[in-house]
């Protein structure tokens, strides 16, 4: 009997220690297992902050890598490995990815908040349909100016593109295919039009006008303004706001034949492993608080409705970041990527506007 009982306690002791072991290793391969799911973000330094990315670390119930680039050097996908998951970026600095594909589709049924983006930024010229990315915040070209030289804002693109009052007081860019888009925008054409002959008549007004800019084909017109060299020169509104924070006298306007917008966009990685987790990123960072952060922590237009309702009448009715309603309609993202016939005449009508 006492041998049954010492049998019987070895085997207990026995069964614990292997139910012990296998426990134990359980959970060594579910802290393991834990360890090796990563989800990565990377975005602009100082784009969310440092209380907003803690609100979307807890937004998923894995670990989040968030890396940042400065605003100095431009995002690069070839600089991340593949596990990268999201992007936040300028569109033209990731449109490339979106047309090779290398960014996933979108599934709305995923991003509930996306009902809170405006209608009008859900159509895109570089993202057709809205498949791959998501407007946070934006921005657009408009009119630098200096407040002496003018009794109102010298709110239309005439003053630059067709007309002498201002000769030799005018600065421009060095960018032939945004000067002609911003022409066209003037004789009241889309920005993205490729019909040849509105193109040549673009062409045509830059030709005529050349005369009365000071350093055609320089590019830095927000530093002639600065000196006190122009009176008049293209910017975007960002720039512009830094510019004015130099100089009191310097103003900015959106003109009222629209021009150009850019975004910056949310996007999913092709390669991505946690694409739920990822479209579940998306709809954390669409709530209207963090929306608002971002807009007024970046002194930039946001696309969500729901952040601009709860923004500050102070800033949502700042001229400079928000234009009114039928100018915006006026405004235009645009592709970087055309097709080559376009890319051509664009390329040879500059160089004859130059050697004009």
């Amino acid at each position: 009997m006492q041998e049954i009982k010492r049998f019987i306690g070895k085997t207990n002791l026995k069964l614990f220690l292997l139910l012990f072991i296998m426990l134990f290793s359980s959970l060594h391969q579910s802290a393991n297992a834990q360890e090796e799911i990563s989800f990565s973000v990377v975005m602009p330094e100082n784009y969310i902050e440092k209380k907003d990315l803690a609100k979307l670390d807890k937004s998923l119930n894995i670990p989040i890598t968030t890396s940042f680039y400065t605003k100095t050097n431009d995002f690069d996908l070839s600089n991340y490995d593949e596990n990268l998951d999201v992007i936040i970026a300028r569109n033209y600095l990731i449109e490339e990815a979106i047309y090779e594909e290398k960014m996933a589709e979108l599934e709305y049924s995923l991003i509930e908040n996306i009902g809170y983006i405006n209608p009008q930024f859900l159509k895109s010229n570089y993202d057709d349909g809205r498949k791959y990315s998501v407007p946070l915040t934006w921005g657009g070209i408009g009119i630098l100016y200096r407040k002496d030289k003018f009794d109102s804002p010298p709110a239309t693109w005439r003053w630059l593109l067709d007309s002498d009052k201002y000769s030799g007081r005018i600065a421009l860019i060095n960018d032939g295919r945004t000067l002609i888009q911003l022409a066209l925008k003037y004789i009241g054409i889309s920005a993205n039009s490729n019909d040849p002959s509105w193109i040549n008549q673009a062409e045509g007004l830059l030709k005529r006008q050349k005369e009365h800019i000071k350093n055609f084909g320089n590019s830095d017109g927000i530093a002639l303004i600065l000196a006190d060299e122009v009176d008049l020169a293209i910017a975007t509104n960002e720039e512009a706001i830094e510019a004015m924070e130099k100089d009191n006298d310097i103003g900015f306007v959106f003109p009222r034949e629209g021009s150009l917008i850019w975004q910056d966009i949310i996007c999913i990685s092709d390669k991505s492993d946690n694409k739920e987790s990822a479209h579940y990123y998306i709809n954390a960072i669409l709530d209207a608080e963090i929306g608002r952060n971002i807009s007024v922590n970046n002194q930039l237009a946001t696309a969500n409705q729901m952040s601009f309702e709860i923004l500050k009448d102070s800033f949502k009715n700042d001229p400079r970041l928000f234009p009114e309603a039928q100018i915006i309609e006026r405004y235009e993202d645009t592709s970087i990527i055309m097709d080559f016939d376009y890319e051509m005449m664009i390329d040879e009508m500059w160089d004859n506007i130059l050697d004009s």
